[in-house]
């Protein structure tokens, strides 16, 4: 079929996830010429649902930066529940963990010592949100339309080729081809297929720590935690949220179950788990989600009566969940960094990170017109990138490896919220520009020397966890303004977010 048509852009962003149609808003809001490529439609499936206090912050100022006032009530539940009740959403106070062990009921330890809460906001009002991507992910590309970008769904890329300026041949579904010239790329994917094929990046996937795999769907009918907690006698008084508003995780020796709610009643629920000691899964994803509930009891009795809900109407098995690229950037192009790299959903970090290379990006290609000083700032781009995706994966990584020993693992997470709420408070001030602080050196150094002492301390009996959890402690102080490691919290923290 012969090309019909020749159209001219100054950016083509690959990916309209709410990352690619978030940049393309912006972008277009700053009088750029936009096309938004995406070989699937919306509305689709798909996870990374789960906010967190950078991510509102994030988005709240992109849409104060840019004047997207139609942005500005998804910082918020309250806010976003009130001015969109159609959007589906979850409520997120903060993130919950319960420990459990094989083959037994969850019995809840009366000073808590098998769970771990972590209040992230005040109130239901101003709290985080669960996404629930097929309705948020369309909203984004459809105000990207708004705003005068070209947006091409069901759209396949036949030939992309750079010279004096990128030519896409493209192939709409049921259409005629058509050919995209311009001067400026940006990978805004979640595979990292794009960059392999067209932009000669290479996949060293192997240099992260972290090795982990999942096993994912949507369910209806999930019986919330909290009354398999009450059943069991649990006195829940003490918790500061309702533990089923969060990121629920269910952890045991080989991995984790993340349950994130959405108010319609859907749960999105996997299992993740760390390849490095998890035996392997059936060839049968619905056998091997079966297998792992009847291991855990508690869990099996809040998926007695669930079903799968459509979509995405099927349970998916993911292969090794990281990715890296070996390059972020390159001439006249670039990559946000879920195209960039991917860690884990542990941590709910993928949302905030992606914002933070909308907002980054977004300010490179708006104000940087000379092609010189373009590339110097997307080379710093890509090597703030390198170092967050290194930190990302120690602080996940050292998780997994704690997952055995629940006391240690606390204080695995207490390292995570060290760098996020350090992030929180200096981005209020105006101080840092790298995602989670990655770039301040003396931050970075503490963080290692918490993650060594942990590793170590895995092979030392218990009874020297007090002096580990005292230098962790001391370690952190520096950073702790939100009251961390605080034995008297006794695992109960009722507000760590800066804001």
């Amino acid at each position: 079929m012969k090309e019909s048509s020749i159209h001219h852009a100054d950016i083509a962003i690959i990916g309209s996830g709410f990352g690619g149609s978030l940049l393309a808003l912006v972008l277009a809001r700053r009088g750029q010429s936009v096309v938004l490529i995406d070989r699937a439609a919306h509305p689709r499936f798909a996870i990374g649902e789960s906010s967190t206090p950078i991510a509102d912050m994030i988005l709240a100022d992109l849409a104060a930066r840019y004047d997207l006032p139609r942005l500005s009530p998804l910082a918020q539940y309250g806010s976003w529940c009130r001015t969109y009740p159609e959007l589906k959403r979850g409520r997120k106070r903060g993130f919950s963990y319960f420990r459990h062990e094989l083959g037994r009921p969850f019995q809840p330890a009366t000073d808590h010592t098998n769970e771990l809460l972590v209040a992230a906001s005040g109130d239901n009002e101003r709290c985080d949100t669960h996404w629930y991507r097929a309705d948020v992910d369309r909203f984004f590309a459809r105000e990207a339309e708004r705003a005068g970008v070209m947006l091409l769904e069901q759209t396949a890329i036949e030939c992309c080729e750079l010279s004096e300026e990128w030519k896409l041949s493209l192939q709409p579904r049921q259409k005629p081809m058509m050919t995209i010239q311009t001067g400026f790329l940006v990978d805004a994917t979640g595979s990292g297929d794009f960059g392999r094929q067209w932009l000669a990046t290479e996949d060293v996937s192997e240099t992260l720590l972290t090795h982990s795999q999942a096993i994912y769907s949507h369910f209806d009918h999930v019986v919330p935690w909290r009354d398999i907690l009450e059943s069991s006698g649990s006195l829940l008084y003490d918790h500061p949220f309702a533990c089923d508003d969060a990121a629920l995780h269910h952890l045991f020796d080989e991995g984790w179950m993340w349950q994130l709610r959405f108010d319609h009643g859907v749960v999105s629920a996997g299992f993740s788990f760390n390849r490095k000691v998890a035996p392997q899964l059936s060839a049968n994803p619905a056998e091997s989600w079966s297998i792992w509930l009847q291991k855990y009891p508690s869990i099996a009795a809040q998926f007695e009566r669930a079903k799968r809900v459509d979509p995405p109407g099927k349970i998916f098995v993911s292969g090794r969940l990281q990715r890296k690229a070996s390059r972020a950037v390159g001439r006249r192009w670039a990559a946000l960094p879920h195209a960039f790299g991917f860690v884990d959903a542990l941590h709910s970090t993928g949302i905030a990170w992606n914002l933070s290379g909308v907002e980054r990006l977004a300010e490179i290609l708006c104000e940087s017109p000379d092609d010189t000083i373009r590339m110097k700032r997307l080379a710093n781009y890509e090597r703030q990138l390198q170092r967050e995706l290194a930190m990302i994966d120690n602080l996940v990584d050292l998780c997994y490896e704690t997952l055995p020993r629940f006391r240690l693992f606390v204080l695995a997470v207490m390292a995570y919220f060290t760098a996020t709420v350090t992030y929180e408070s200096r981005r209020i001030q105006s101080q840092t520009t790298s995602f989670m602080c990655a770039d301040d050196e003396p931050l970075c150094a503490c963080l290692d020397q918490v993650s060594r002492l942990l590793r170590e301390m895995l092979h030392h009996p218990e009874s020297e966890f007090d002096r580990a959890e005292v230098r962790i402690r001391r370690l952190i102080e520096p950073y702790n303004t939100a009251g961390l490691c605080r034995p008297e919290a006794m695992n109960m923290y009722q507000h760590t977010a800066a804001r």
